[in-house]
């Protein structure tokens, strides 16, 4: 994957063993570089929507139609719109990072 954002490669490389399944709705992700549909590639996923855009602790891999649906919504607000609702993506079933991030970024604890 082509890394624009400058995060460093071991870092990237890291990240992407870390989350070999979606972040959010925890699907089988492809490379895009594997053809199929958009929805279904591996993108990097900017839990914080804000620069710097290569910091890897605000960095995870989720599928295209996460990544779009959410777009620049906080995570938390996210949870709350009908394609969470209806894929049943919240707070607890999302992966560990997401979780990490919401606790120390959007100061959320779990309720």
């Amino acid at each position: 994957m082509k890394n624009q954002y400058g995060i460093p490669e071991e870092d990237l490389d890291k990240i992407k063993v870390r989350d070999n399944a979606c972040v959010y709705c925890h699907k089988t992700m492809i490379e895009p570089s594997e053809g199929g549909s958009r929805k279904n590639w591996a993108t990097i996923e900017h839990l914080n929507h804000l620069p710097p855009w290569n910091n890897p602790n605000t960095v995870a891999f989720c599928c295209g139609s996460c990544n779009s649906s959410r777009s620049n919504k906080k995570i938390v607000d996210w949870f709350k719109t009908p394609y969470c609702i209806e894929r049943n993506i919240s707070f607890d079933t999302v992966a560990e990072p997401v979780k990490e991030y919401i606790k120390k970024y959007e100061n959320l604890l779990k309720q």
